[in-house]
């Protein structure tokens, strides 16, 4: 049987925002949300939003990040999310990167409202998972 992973979409909108592809390569190690934190803790696809990207990640499910805990956004935070300090974000640290060996086409199982939400999705069979123990998470202080 397979393994049904949480997927989580962001969008690469342009230069200076490219926040799935930022987190891909470990340059941004915190997600945030506006006045919204995840129940869930554990293991989250990062896919690249087809419509709204602009780089040849749209469409494609891009990493495996754990989430492993969400807070109030806090203004040392600010490089780390890629985003502005607001009072009414949320940070949702990651960390544990584990990239897959050719990038795929995602498919939701199914959606639950619209895509700033988490769902449901596979791994498709031949796909390797690839252990990034070099990319280094946020350090609480």
């Amino acid at each position: 049987m397979k393994k049904i992973y949480k997927g989580l979409v962001l969008n690469d909108y342009g230069p200076g925002e490219n926040y799935a592809t930022y987190i891909m390569e470990g340059s941004k190690t915190i997600e945030t949300r506006m006045n919204r934190l995840f129940t869930y803790r554990g293991d989250v696809i990062i896919c690249c939003g087809k419509t709204n990207s602009v780089t040849a990640h749209a469409g494609k499910a891009l990493c495996i990040v754990e989430l492993w805990k969400g807070r109030a956004m806090l203004p040392a935070d600010e490089e780390a999310a890629g985003v502005s300090w607001h009072p009414n974000r949320k940070s949702l640290l990651l960390r544990k990167w584990r990239h897959f060996d050719k990038l795929f086409d995602f498919a939701p199982c199914a959606i639950q409202k619209n895509f700033q939400g988490m769902f449901d999705m596979f791994i498709p069979d031949g796909i390797k998972i690839i252990p990034r123990p070099d990319i280094v998470p946020f350090a609480e202080k």
